[in-house]
């Protein structure tokens, strides 16, 4: 007798299983930015944006070091994010796009 599709999916049960039960590893919790921009007031904003988007992806507080530096020819926005899990990371990276 033929086994119907629902017999078989039972028999595969443990064959398809991913070798681990987490999607990430948590080794990659940091995110670092650095951008030019013509005046300081630009780097504000944008690093303010950056800021509110972090902050709406946050399960606990994310570690934020930020700075606008003056150089020659605009201003330097440094901006380094430690979230505490991989997962917010990823989601934080795709609210970017």
């Amino acid at each position: 007798m033929a086994m119907t599709f629902s017999d078989q999916a039972e028999c595969s049960k443990g064959v398809c299983k991913p070798s681990s039960t987490a999607m990430f590893d948590n080794e990659e919790n940091s995110i670092e930015f650095e951008q030019f921009y013509s005046t300081e007031t630009e780097a504000q904003q944008v690093l303010e944006q950056l800021i509110q988007k972090a902050r709406n992806v946050e399960s606990d507080p994310c570690e934020i070091v930020s700075s606008v530096e003056a150089t020659d020819g605009g201003f330097l926005m440094k901006v380094k994010f430690n979230f505490c899990c991989q997962a917010e990371t990823v989601i934080f990276q795709l609210s970017l796009r």
